[in-house]
């Protein structure tokens, strides 16, 4: 969400990648960021051997929802009862899909980055990767600060993308902007209006609408 003291606020930045677009790049998935590492990843947590033994059951892309019902209750615990998707519990990433947001905590069950292809929590380094960080970016810290510095980060490359755009105002450069969206009392004058000429014009034959006396 973009603002500005004075004027519009400016535009978002022109997608890059995308589907469907002549124009836009493919988007670059997990097996273009860590696949060339899968074997020397880094340093990483693990699993405890019962967490382990459900991860080994979720296939690529999938998370607690592939599990038997049985240990879908049994892995979630109270949680199954709870509301929401729960779309982090139990994930394990897709090679050939696009990476979720990284969390700060891969290694539980609740925001769960579980490796494409083997039973463990990614790691730091992979992690780092996701978050668009140049290999030779250290990070300081125990194992857990430094999943916990990654995770809170915004993605490099958006973060570039957003500073072009208020670097180009503080520069005085002429940025796209955008327009207000219109008040609600505005819509409602709009859509009064509407019914009153729907109704001016069958008023002779059925009467006045009863959307309009609610209206009106």
């Amino acid at each position: 969400m973009f603002g500005a003291h004075d004027g519009f606020p400016p535009a978002l930045p022109k997608a890059t990648h995308g589907e469907g677009g002549f124009d836009l790049l493919p988007f670059r998935t997990i097996r273009d960021a860590i696949g060339d590492i899968r074997l020397n990843p880094g340093a990483h947590s693990s699993y405890t051997e019962d967490m382990a033994a459900y991860f080994s059951l979720v296939p690529p892309g999938g998370t607690w929802r592939n599990l038997p019902l049985k240990l879908q209750k049994e892995a979630l615990g109270p949680a199954f009862e709870s509301g929401g998707g729960k779309t982090g519990f139990f994930r394990r990433l897709d090679y050939d899909g696009l990476a979720p947001t990284v969390t700060t905590k891969p290694n539980r069950k609740g925001s769960a980055m579980c490796h494409p292809e083997f039973v463990r929590p990614i790691s730091v380094w992979e992690c780092a990767r996701l978050q668009g960080f140049p290999d030779d970016w250290k990070i300081e810290g125990a194992m857990n600060q430094q999943y916990q510095q990654i995770g809170n980060a915004v993605p490099t490359h958006l973060g570039k993308a957003i500073g072009a755009v208020f670097a180009s105002l503080l520069q005085g450069k002429t940025v796209p902007t955008l327009r207000p969206a219109p008040r609600l009392e505005h819509l409602l004058e709009i859509a009064s209006a509407r019914l009153r000429r729907s109704a001016h014009n069958k008023r002779g034959k059925t009467g006045t609408p009863d959307l309009f006396r609610q209206l009106v």
